[in-house]
């Protein structure tokens, strides 16, 4: 006898396997293997709040491991020692590949599970010269550290004792004679499907963050915006917050470059009862 709970996953199932076949859906899938023209990018919410990847432009082999400051949500990064951890630039491409997905749900309310595009229509759409082999080259190694990242954690689900092992994505590319990536097929893993179909996880992202070439201003300008949200200020203490930017070097850096940074939002520094720092952002 199937329990409640048993019974309200079943209907949930038929009623997805019922959308998956509907009109809608066929259609959405037919237009994700066609060009598009971006209204917006845009990127799903806990890869903006969470620190899924390093910062860093050098090779980063050691492991991320992440907890929430309550200690109830946790992550573990781990890189794949021959390609090394997935870069933030990396996300670009996932970030793209999420804003063709995202312009199909505007406007068909249907959210596709892989999307179709040309490498030319990836580098251009994320602001990387299309010209010479180079950015191919990269966008061939990036696609690798994408799949040879693994994720282990429960921020993706509602019950904290549920543990997920996954990779964000998996690919498919078709290459041309002269050896370079000439279209691609992504398909999301399905903790970002359910995200985006069922929580509303897909966010509007200014297209200053695809354009940002320091690693950590890169992150802040995702983060700060997903943590603040419509308030007039965000409070972090900055060793969380370097945790959540996953950087791998002292605090007094971290400060540092915090200081450097032209960001959207202004920042001052105040210590805690325990003479540590908090960094707060406001309007």
């Amino acid at each position: 006898m199937e329990t409640i709970e048993q019974h309200l996953e079943s209907i949930k199932k038929s009623m997805r396997q019922k959308i998956e076949n509907s009109p809608v859906a066929m259609e959405a899938k037919e237009l994700a293997k066609s060009p598009l023209e971006l209204t917006k990018y845009r990127n799903e919410r806990n890869l903006m709040l969470y620190p899924f990847c390093s910062t860093s432009k050098r090779k980063r082999l050691k492991t991320i491991e992440y907890k929430s400051s309550d200690a109830k949500r946790w992550l573990q990064v781990t890189a794949n020692h021959e390609f090394g951890m997935a870069k933030i630039w990396d996300f670009d491409v996932l970030r793209f590949a999420l804003s063709k997905a995202g312009e199909i749900a505007m406007s068909l309310g249907y959210f596709p599970a892989s999307i179709e595009f040309t490498a030319y229509e990836c580098l251009k759409g994320i602001g990387r010269n299309t010209k010479g082999m180079a950015s191919y080259a990269w966008l061939e190694k990036a696609l690798q550290r994408l799949l040879g990242t693994t994720y282990r954690g429960n921020i993706f689900r509602d019950n904290e004792k549920i543990v997920d092992g996954f990779k964000l994505i998996s690919f498919q590319y078709l290459k041309k004679e002269d050896g370079t990536i000439e279209g691609m097929k992504i398909s999301f893993d399905e903790r970002l499907i359910e995200s985006v179909r069922y929580n509303k996880g897909l966010l509007a992202i200014d297209a200053e963050v695809l354009h940002e070439e320091s690693g950590i201003k890169k992150r802040l300008l995702e983060l700060i915006k997903v943590s603040k949200g419509n308030d007039k200020e965000w409070t972090v203490g900055l060793e969380r917050l370097a945790a959540m930017c996953a950087h791998d070097g002292s605090l007094k850096r971290f400060k540092f470059e915090l200081k450097s940074y032209q960001l959207p939002w202004k920042i001052k520094f105040s210590k805690k009862i325990n003479g540590k720092d908090n960094v707060i952002f406001f309007d």
